[in-house]
C-alpha cells in the first residue's frame, strides 16, 4: 500500500502535467461554487475530478508524498473509511439476499474520493487559499439566484414563517450548507491579515460570507447545524488567541457561550425555533400517540421506530425502506402519518438511518466516514504542522464540524449529491493537510 502514496517515476512534472494538475485542483476547489444553484454540479465535479486524478496517478505525474509513519496510518485509515460504506452495504445486502443495485449508489461515490485524496496528498494544492475566495463567491451567487429566481414556495409552512431555499435542495440542506460555507470562510481569516492589502480584502470577503451564510441558514428555518456556529468560532478563536494566556482562553469561552444566548434574544427566528423545540419535547406524549406533526416530536418518534427496527435486524438491516410497506401494528406509539413519513424520508439521523438500512456494519462505517476526516483535520492544527497545513486543517475542521453536528438531526452522506460533495471536500482537506505536513511547507 505504501507504493500508492509514494510511487512516481521521476520527480519533476512537465509543464503540461503541471497545468493539468492546476486545472484539476481548481475544478475540485470549485465544488462549492454552484452546488446550491446548478443541478448535479457536485456529481459532475466528483466524477470529472476523480477521472483527472486517476489519469495523473496512473501516469506518475505527481510528486512523491513524504509521510511520517503516523501520518501514513491516518492516510490508510481514511482510505478504509471511504471503502466502509460500500463494503458494509454489500455485506448487509448479501445477508438479506437483496440484489437491489440502487442501495449502492451513494456509498459507491466514496470510492471516487480515494483518487482525489491521493491527488491532493501528492499535489499539495492550496485548498484553503482557493476556497477562501470560492466560498464568498458561492454565497454571493446564491444571493443573486434568490433575488432573480426567488425561492421554492413549496416548503412554506401553513401559518408559519417562510422557509427560504433554492429550487434544487430542501431547507435542511440549504441551511447547513450555507452555514458551513460562511464558517469556512470565516476561519480562513488569520491574525495579521489586516496588515496587507490582500489580507484586508480577504477579511472583508470572509466576514461578508459569514453574514450571508448565517442569514441564509436562519431564513431556511432549519435548526440543523446551528450548534456548529459557537463550536467552530470557539475553536477558531482559541487557536489564534485563546492559547496565548489563561485569561484569553476564559474570554474566548465566555464569548462563545454568549453567542447562542444573544442569537436567542436578538434574532426572532432563532428564538421562535428554540421555543418550538423546547415545547415539542415537553409536550411529547411518551405514553401515547403523537397525533399532530411537530418537528422534534416526529424526530423522537422516528428514533423509537428506528430502535425497534434495528433491534429486530441488527446485522443485515432491512435495506432500502423508502418504498417498503411498514409492518402492520408494529409501532403502537406512532400515528400512521408519522410511520409513513419516517419510512419515506428516513429517520432524520445519519447514523441511525444507516443502522436501520445496513445494520451494525453500516452504523460503524458511517461513524468512521464522519469522524476520521474530522480527526485528520484536528491533528493538522498541531503546533508542529506547517502554517499552510494548519490553515487547511482549520477550514477542514470547520466543514467537518458542521457536517457532524448536522448528522445528529438529518441525513448528510446518503443523499447522492450530498455524498458526492462530502467525498470531494473531505478528500481535498485531508489530502492537503497530510501532504503539507509531510512536505513541511511554510507558505500560507
Amino acid at each position: 500500500m505504501s507504493s500508492v502514496f509514494d510511487f512516481r517515476p521521476g520527480e519533476a512534472a512537465t509543464w503540461r502535467n503541471a497545468r493539468l494538475a492546476s486545472a484539476t485542483g481548481l475544478l475540485l476547489c470549485c465544488a462549492p461554487l454552484l452546488v446550491l444553484t446548478v443541478g448535479r454540479w457536485a456529481n459532475a465535479v466528483l466524477f470529472l475530478g476523480a477521472l483527472l486524478a486517476l489519469l495523473q496517478l496512473a501516469r506518475g505525474d505527481l510528486p512523491r508524498a513524504r509521510l511520517a509513519p503516523q501520518d501514513r496510518r491516518w492516510a490508510l485509515l481514511l482510505v478504509v473509511a471511504y471503502l466502509g460504506p460500500l463494503a458494509s452495504a454489500a455485506m448487509a445486502a448479501a445477508l438479506r439476499r437483496d440484489g437491489n443495485v440502487g442501495q449502492f449508489d451513494a456509498p459507491s461515490r466514496f470510492l471516487l474520493a480515494i483518487p482525489i485524496f491521493l491527488f491532493a496528498l501528492r499535489a499539495r494544492w492550496p485548498v484553503a487559499r482557493m476556497l477562501g475566495w470560492v466560498l464568498p463567491l458561492a454565497l454571493a451567487i446564491v444571493l443573486g439566484y434568490l433575488q432573480v429566481l426567488g425561492y421554492d414556495h413549496k416548503w412554506e409552512e401553513v401559518g408559519g414563517p417562510r422557509r427560504v431555499t433554492t429550487f434544487l435542495v430542501d431547507p435542511l440542506v440549504f441551511g447547513y450548507f450555507s452555514l458551513a460555507f460562511g464558517l469556512m470562510a470565516l476561519v480562513w481569516i488569520r491574525p495579521g491579515d489586516w496588515r496587507d492589502g490582500r489580507g484586508r480584502w480577504g477579511i472583508a470577503a470572509g466576514l461578508i460570507a459569514l453574514g450571508l451564510g448565517v442569514y441564509f441558514s436562519v431564513r431556511s428555518g432549519s435548526r440543523s447545524g446551528w450548534l456548529a456556529l459557537p463550536l467552530v468560532i470557539g475553536i477558531w478563536a482559541h487557536h489564534h488567541w485563546g492559547r496565548r494566556h489563561r485569561l484569553a482562553a476564559v474570554a474566548v469561552v465566555a464569548a462563545v457561550l454568549l453567542l447562542p444566548v444573544a442569537a436567542y434574544f436578538l434574532v426572532p427566528t432563532v428564538g421562535s425555533r428554540v421555543d418550538e423545540a423546547i415545547q415539542d419535547v415537553v409536550q411529547y406524549p411518551w405514553h401515547g400517540v403523537l397525533m399532530h406533526e411537530t418537528s422534534l416530536g416526529y424526530r423522537i418518534t422516528f428514533m423509537r421506530m428506528a430502535a425497534d427496527l434495528f433491534a429486530s435486524h441488527p446485522w443485515a438491516g432491512i435495506g432500502d425502506f423508502s418504498h417498503m410497506l411498514p409492518p402492520a401494528g408494529a409501532f403502537s406509539y406512532a400515528s400512521p402519518a408519522a410511520i409513513e413519513f419516517g419510512f419515506r424520508s428516513g429517520f432524520h439521523n445519519q447514523v441511525v438511518t444507516t443502522a436501520v438500512r445496513s445494520g451494525i456494519g453500516g452504523a460503524l462505517a458511517t461513524l468512521a466516514l464522519l469522524l476520521v476526516p474530522l480527526l485528520v483535520c484536528a491533528r493538522g492544527l498541531r503546533a508542529g504542522s506547517a502554517p499552510a497545513a494548519r490553515r487547511d486543517a482549520m477550514m477542514g475542521l470547520a466543514y467537518c464540524t458542521c457536517v457532524v453536528v448536522t448528522s445528529i438531526s438529518t441525513e448528510v452522506v446518503d443523499l447522492k449529491f450530498a455524498a458526492s460533495f462530502y467525498a470531494v471536500m473531505t478528500a481535498l482537506f485531508c489530502g492537503a493537510v497530510l501532504g503539507r505536513r509531510g512536505a513541511g511547507e511554510d507558505a500560507g
